[in-house]
């Protein structure tokens, strides 16, 4: 059976944490470097390849929030990049400043009320989430990686929740029907988180004092539940790019 490509989105710089986030999604997701694009959005006129080509999208998360003061240029354009992959008939999977990001354009609510620091949270599916082909093969409670400093207070009208928590109400959530957007980072497990903070040191995800205890707590985590969603995601957009190659050459 064929098989498409998928794309991921970095918001990083292509060395140190962004080189961590592709190696994660890689990992994570059971594809090959070859089925694995990387786009590094590093400079203000980069420029996404054409979208129609990939199974699926995945963007990764970001040192920028949209609740600063100030957006640079290089925000700016990261937004507009990731508008045209939220607006793409392709399916995409937008985590942690995707949340933030997808909120914030569809015109929800975004503040720093509920940011958790580096280390696991509890997430509870919703029941829609019975009913949504990624969120449905999850179990009901599960651990998450997170860390983060804002988040979705109030989602836009047109999305639906797909899960909650005790820590931050919006944790995962769909918008449209091929975009899924996650607070959490499903791509890591304990070794990745553990080599993101190396890079995120002094930017107030945590105290240096507090990097042993956030070790032996996401050691101990049972990140299997989690560890579902970008399988799940792949087959699914696989199944969606087939069945559209299938389509195009019967046609």
């Amino acid at each position: 059976m064929k098989t498409g490509k998928f794309l991921l989105v970095a918001l990083r710089p292509a060395d140190g944490a962004g080189r961590a986030e592709y190696l994660d999604f890689l990992e994570a997701s059971g594809l090959e470097k070859e089925e694995l694009d990387l786009l590094t959005v590093a400079r203000p006129d980069t420029v996404l390849p054409n979208l129609g080509e990939y199974a699926g999208v995945f963007v990764g998360g970001s040192p920028f929030n949209v609740t600063d003061l100030e957006h640079s240029d290089l925000q700016k354009h990261s937004h507009d990049l990731l508008y045209q992959v939220l607006t793409s008939s392709v399916p995409a999977l937008f985590t942690c400043y995707g949340a933030s990001y997808t909120a914030f354009t569809f015109g929800g609510l975004v503040n720093r009320d509920f940011g958790e620091k580096a280390g696991v949270s509890r997430v509870e599916l919703t029941n829609a989430a019975q009913l949504d082909p990624v969120a449905q093969v999850l179990p009901p409670c599960f651990g998450a990686l997170t860390g983060h400093k804002e988040s979705v207070a109030i989602l836009p009208r047109h999305a639906s929740l797909l899960a909650s928590g005790p820590t931050c109400p919006v944790q995962m959530y769909s918008i449209g029907s091929r975009n899924w957007v996650t607070q959490f980072h499903p791509e890591m497990n304990a070794a990745g988180l553990l080599r993101r903070m190396s890079f995120y040191a002094n930017d107030g995800y945590f105290l240096p004092e507090e990097v042993e205890e956030i070790k032996r707590t996401i050691e101990a985590a049972d990140l299997s539940g989690v560890a579902l969603i970008i399988p799940r995601f792949v087959d699914y957009a696989l199944e969606i790019f087939n069945a559209r190659e299938k389509a195009f050459h019967n046609a």
